[in-house]
């Protein structure tokens, strides 16, 4: 099997986006895959580790989150973080304010709350260092908006 190249350039992607295997099945849940969670983690498992070809589904699941990410960290370059209290920090997206609170054994806990409507959007993993809370908190931030928008489109619908 030629997996090297296909595999080398997945994991480079896959790796940017800075998931876990069960974050990553999370999200194809959501969009669809009837599978049990177990059995898509074990599945993105065995793709990171070469033990299965890479699908076509999710090269391109992965090349358009990686979009996706690039697209989120472009429109919130000049976003400030500003210190708070307790060494958290918190930055405003948009309606959005995102709050960054240090935890035990150096994590950050991650908190995104749209600020018209009160929405708070579900917490990811917690993160191992401050530079990449704030790298996930911009690409949760991308799934808060959608679910925002989502959320506005099916209130028209239903009027």
């Amino acid at each position: 099997m030629e997996l090297t190249d296909e595999l080398g350039y997945f994991n480079t992607q896959y790796n940017e986006l800075a998931l876990t295997p069960a974050e990553l099945a999370s999200r194809l849940r959501t969009w669809g895959d009837h599978r049990s969670q177990d059995a898509v983690v074990r599945s993105i498992q065995r793709m990171l580790a070469g033990d299965t070809a890479v699908s076509g589904e999710i090269k391109v699941i992965i090349n358009m989150l990686t979009y996706l990410q690039h697209m989120e960290d472009e429109r919130n370059q000049d976003l400030q973080w500003v210190p708070g209290p307790r060494g958290s920090y918190a930055g405003k997206a948009g309606d959005f304010m995102l709050n960054l609170s240090p935890q035990t054994k150096g994590r950050w806990h991650i908190s995104i709350v749209h600020q018209p409507t009160g929405y708070s959007h579900p917490w990811p993993s917690w993160q191992n260092d401050l530079d990449s809370a704030k790298r996930k908190a911009l690409f949760c931030l991308g799934d808060a908006r959608r679910h925002i928008f989502e959320w506005q489109r099916d209130e028209r619908l239903q009027d």
